[in-house]
């Protein structure tokens, strides 16, 4: 037993001389600023284990290190508070109010504490942020997601933007539903687009288009070209639709001619179609205009100057 006691004492002495110690393997290799050095290829260093609230019960000295078995994680002690060593995008655990955590992962996590960051890698690293009751997008504006908006967000406020990283497609939220945001323009019932997307008057009507002006908003066109009444076809309006159609400068102004020979003293005659405008009629009695007046709608009676005599060519003539 004393010479036990003698073995140990000589190593303490030893080791107070030299103030430097090595465990493990190559204990005779120490480096010269090491004051302990533990060496192995199979054994740990396992430092003191204890719950989190073992550790914020105790302060020890500043640079103090413990091994948090509810936060798995190592925690030193800045002379003050606790300091998670785990800030590295993959801790897990509850936040004792000393530390951020940073959780990676494609779900929510649920031991939250405030101010902790979510990075989710299925939503192309969105990151978010703790506030004490919900996860806040940091990027949330525009949202980014591989799939529609429908499948991939929820809490969304009217203008919010999401963008589709699978096809590119871009979504709106309008308050109630995303409305996709056409990534390639169409244009079509009068309508036509160039190679550069600029959108013009001039195409084809795909179905019946309506213009509607007013009093104060009214339609003009400038810069018509002279036209011919001989060839050229003129717009009209129905006045009940607001149809436009077109007719010939022919169909502007047609006559009808309605020839009798009068018998002897004949002043009422008859034309061919109904009278709608006396001004539109011109009689004529051997080829020389004469006066008449209408005695109705089917029948002329000329002035009693050129009352007729058999055989004289009366020619009724009608513009309309």
């Amino acid at each position: 037993m004393k010479a036990i006691f003698t073995l140990i004492l000589l190593l303490l002495i030893n080791c107070s001389f030299y103030a430097q110690v090595k465990i493990g393997d190559n204990p005779s290799l120490i480096d010269l600023n090491s004051i302990l050095e533990l060496e192995s290829i199979d054994k740990a260093l396992v430092i003191s284990r204890m719950s989190d609230t073992q550790m914020l019960a105790i302060q020890p000295l500043k640079g103090a290190l413990v091994y948090n078995t509810t936060e798995n994680c190592v925690f030193v002690y800045d002379g003050t508070l606790w300091k998670s060593l785990c800030n590295n995008g993959t801790g897990t655990g509850t936040d004792t109010g000393t530390s951020i955590k940073v959780t990676t992962s494609n779900a929510a996590p649920t031991d939250n504490g405030l101010a902790d960051f979510w990075i989710n890698p299925d939503l192309n690293n969105s990151t978010s942020i703790w506030d004490g009751s919900n996860w806040i997008a940091l990027d949330n504006n525009p949202i980014k997601g591989n799939g529609t908006p429908e499948t991939n967000v929820t809490n969304s406020i009217a203008g919010d933007l999401y963008i589709d990283s699978t096809t590119g497609d871009i979504y709106t939220y309008d308050g109630s539903n995303w409305i996709p945001a056409k990534t390639q323009l169409t244009a079509d019932n009068g309508l036509t687009m160039d190679t550069t997307n600029n959108i013009q008057l001039g195409g084809v009507l795909i179905k019946p288009t309506i213009i509607e002006t007013s009093a104060a908003f009214t339609l003009g066109i400038t810069g018509l070209e002279d036209g011919d009444l001989t060839t050229d076809a003129i717009v009209t309006v129905n006045p009940i639709t607001g149809l436009l159609k077109k007719v010939t400068t022919t169909s502007l102004l047609r006559e009808e001619v309605t020839p009798i020979t009068a018998i002897d003293g004949q002043v009422q005659f008859t034309p061919n179609i109904v009278i709608t405008d006396e001004k539109k009629v011109n009689v004529y009695r051997n080829g020389v205009r004469i006066d008449f007046t209408v005695v109705n709608s089917t029948t002329i009676e000329i002035e009693p100057e050129a009352t007729c005599y058999s055989g004289d060519k009366i020619r009724i003539v009608q513009f309309y």
